[in-house]
């Protein structure tokens, strides 16, 4: 009787799993906003994944309707509230446009914080329980993967030899924390959208520029700066982001088989872009072998150890508590028991 009873269990069992594996894939096309189209995140990776390594993943039942943001004609602060009304499934995401909730979600590319790739992908691993809710609550949205943008320096007309002759520069930055450590650095922040750079750094209206080292030489920054001021300033990390309506429409294989694939594209898209960070510079300061086109002639200025302490000062004595006041002290105690203290930082408003 005992083996009977184990044999109709063990049959039951089966059965269940069996079940789960036969559930088919949602047959969908998904409308998805991506990134900027002359970029490589785009072509390498974005176009790959939704126009190819999807569909393939699930026998041609996952489409997209892909467009970049260029295509569009986007504002990088419409992306979240399209997301949210349902216009678009799926949305590459940055932090510096995220406006409602804002100082929780910029936590994750507080500039200055992240010395390396790593350390950004740890960070935004570490904190996406908390961005997660804000996206949830608040944008009506789920973050499904990471990926980040080549390291972000300063591109500068002119001569640029140490962080102190910085003071008193007009530099273009994205976001409120690149803003608080140029103005801790003595310069004057400018917000631009990044199609509006050139044209601004070729009429003088600003004298700097702080974007990814690829991305500088794709968008042409190289033609109308002089100085490549290699000062460590972030990552520009990014999300993808699914609307809750359609993720919570879809069958647990298909969530499942999305996250999977998302998985690896964060995973992908982490190492491609840091081995890119590099040919970026050689791109735009002809050091190097540049793959992708003539290199530029900008002088290669690599920071000194003062330098970079000056940036920790900043970081410490400005960046950080500008952050705390705008997250609120619950918040800023929460990133500093969860990453601060990690890294030997502490985030407290004045």
């Amino acid at each position: 009787m005992r083996r009977f009873i184990a044999a109709i269990t063990m049959a039951a069992t089966l059965g269940a799993g069996a079940t789960a594996q036969a559930q088919t894939i949602d047959q969908k096309k998904f409308n998805v906003v991506g990134t900027w189209s002359f970029l490589t995140n785009w072509k390498d990776l974005e176009v790959p994944f939704w126009t190819e390594e999807l569909p393939k993943a699930s026998g041609g039942k996952l489409t997209a309707n892909l467009k970049s943001i260029t295509e569009l004609n986007l504002k990088g602060t419409e992306v979240l509230r399209l997301l949210k009304t349902g216009v678009f499934d799926f949305a590459a995401a940055l932090p510096i446009y995220v406006e409602d909730g804002a100082a929780i979600v910029e936590a994750v590319d507080i500039a200055g914080v992240a010395r390396s790739f790593q350390m950004g992908r740890e960070i935004i691993e570490i904190w996406k329980p908390e961005m997660q809710k804000v996206m949830r609550e608040r944008h009506g949205a789920m973050v499904l993967g990471s990926f980040p943008f080549p390291e972000q320096n300063f591109y500068c007309r002119g001569d640029i030899k140490s962080i102190a002759d910085l003071k008193g520069k007009k530099v273009r930055v994205q976001g409120t924390s690149q803003a608080d450590l140029v103005k801790g650095l003595g310069g004057s922040a400018v917000t631009l959208p990044f199609g509006e750079v050139v044209p601004a750094l070729e009429k003088g209206v600003v004298d700097c520029g702080i974007t990814g080292t690829m991305p500088a030489y794709k968008a042409k920054w190289h033609e109308v700066t002089d100085t490549l001021f290699r000062l460590p300033v972030g990552f520009s990390v990014a999300v993808w982001a699914v609307n809750l309506k359609t993720w919570n429409s879809l069958n647990a294989a298909t969530q499942a088989l999305l996250q999977k694939e998302m998985d690896a594209l964060t995973v992908k898209s982490w190492k491609a872009v840091e081995a890119e960070t590099n040919e970026g510079v050689a791109c735009t300061t002809g050091t190097g072998a540049c793959s992708v086109g003539p290199a530029g002639k900008l002088k290669l200025v690599v920071p000194s150890k003062d330098d970079l302490t000056a940036r920790d000062k900043v970081l410490v004595d400005v960046v950080l508590p500008s952050w705390a006041s705008r997250c609120g002290p619950e918040c800023a105690q929460t990133w500093t028991d969860m990453i601060g203290k990690k890294y030997g930082l502490s985030a407290k408003a004045k």
